[in-house]
């Protein structure tokens, strides 16, 4: 396989991988596997991909902050829900981090505080979020409206997934009550506000759509009154950075907030392990073959060798048989087909001297010759032999059939 085939092979096999990869990966986002609760990326029961879904029907664009929300061109509504793990309560918040969210308000935003634990941010407006009675996880119940302005304006029922109230300074409005306590309240901070819910259920795909598929009281309405009061230049915020999915480190944070610090190392290991294969021989080095054009020597060679296969020589010995033994059978006028004791004995009549010893070892060689045992210097040796016996019958050297055979 050369070197270009694997390439595109090598190719084709991360590609295939990077579209199985995202196509997983978009799977388990839209089920809301390993994403944290109340997320805007997951469309799982606790995500709050509904609500996105919900705002994009709207007409808005929600968008997930990944960052602290500190940049001036970050203005409207900022939604940040907590889940009931308190997850917002532990390192992810921090003291600054509050200063820093209500700075953000103070310059004219909206923030929507969602959760039912205490944390820094709750600390800071001074107000408690207090615990209310049990209830099973899939109860929602519905609370008391309160004239709180365009925000619960054509609500006739909205319910909440948890009893828990709030404990808030005088200068707050409640926006709907738990009891004899607030369960939502809107308090001012300069030329921003900030809404803080008790629950944050009602936000996920369970508070806003039942079982049976039908939307769960006036849920929905609350969230279009919301983003149309505070909503600006047609986007709506979401908080993912203090649920955990970090970029405001650049890249090195973002994967280190997701738990993939080593996947850059292993990308650059198969690039270093791509990049040897290509540059290193496996092997000592091999000199490429030189194809020349045959010639006429090369051409002789390779025809020789093929007569030779072909059984050449035995096809030469006929011929010179057959020649000689032509020319010395009309010499003695004798038949074609004349036996060697008839020559013999034809010649004895014309000269019983040496001749006819050499005349017998002649006819010896023919023999030879028949049974195919003769090599080719044998061959060109008796070849010489009856070409010089038949010179000598004739009494001049001149070209006969033996001749043109040699």
């Amino acid at each position: 396989m050369s070197r270009t085939v694997c390439w595109m092979v090598f190719g084709s096999l991360l590609v295939g991988f990077a579209a199985a990869t995202g196509y997983l990966l978009r799977e388990r986002r839209l089920a809301g596997r390993d994403l944290p609760s109340y997320s805007v990326y997951s469309e799982a029961r606790d995500g709050l991909g509904e609500a996105a879904f919900v705002l994009r029907q709207l007409g808005w664009t929600p968008v997930a902050v990944t960052r602290p929300i500190q940049d001036h061109r970050q203005r409207g509504l900022l939604v940040l829900a907590e889940p009931p793990s308190g997850r917002l309560a532990d390192d992810a918040l921090s003291k600054n981090d509050a200063d820093a969210l209500l700075r953000w308000v103070e310059r004219g935003n909206t923030l929507l505080l969602l959760g039912r634990n205490n944390t820094p941010l709750h600390e800071t407006l001074h107000i408690a979020v207090l615990d209310g009675e049990p209830r099973g996880e899939e109860a929602f119940h519905a609370v008391d409206l309160d004239a709180a302005g365009g925000y619960t304006a054509g609500i006739e029922r909205l319910s909440v997934g948890s009893r828990s109230t709030l404990r808030a300074p005088s200068n707050t409005l409640p926006l709907w009550w738990v009891g004899d306590r607030p369960g939502a309240v809107i308090m001012g901070r300069k030329k921003g506000r900030v809404l803080v819910v008790a629950d944050a259920r009602w936000l996920t795909r369970e508070g806003l759509i039942r079982a049976n598929g039908e939307s769960r009281d006036d849920n929905v309405v609350f969230l279009a009154n919301v983003a149309r009061l505070d909503g600006r230049d047609g986007k709506i915020y979401f908080d993912e950075y203090h649920r955990g999915l970090h970029s405001g480190g650049g890249f090195w944070g973002y994967l280190e907030a997701h738990g993939e610090r080593a996947t850059p190392l292993l990308v650059l290991i198969v690039l270093l392990v791509a990049g040897w294969t290509w540059a290193v021989r496996l092997g000592p080095a091999v000199p490429k073959a030189v194809v020349s054009g045959a010639d006429a020597v090369d051409y002789a060679s390779a025809l020789a060798r093929l007569y030779q296969k072909t059984g050449t020589r035995r096809m030469l010995a006929r011929t010179l048989i057959r020649g000689f033994l032509g020319d010395l059978t009309h010499f003695l006028r004798l038949r074609p087909q004349a036996l060697p004791a008839e020559i013999l004995a034809a010649w004895r009549q014309h000269d019983n001297g040496p001749s006819l010893a050499r005349l017998q070892t002649l006819l010896r060689g023919i023999g030879e010759l028949r049974r195919g045992e003769a090599s080719e210097r044998q061959l060109l040796a008796w070849t010489r032999a009856f070409a010089e016996f038949t010179q000598t019958i004739k009494g001049e050297p001149k070209k006969t059939a033996l001749g043109r055979a040699t």
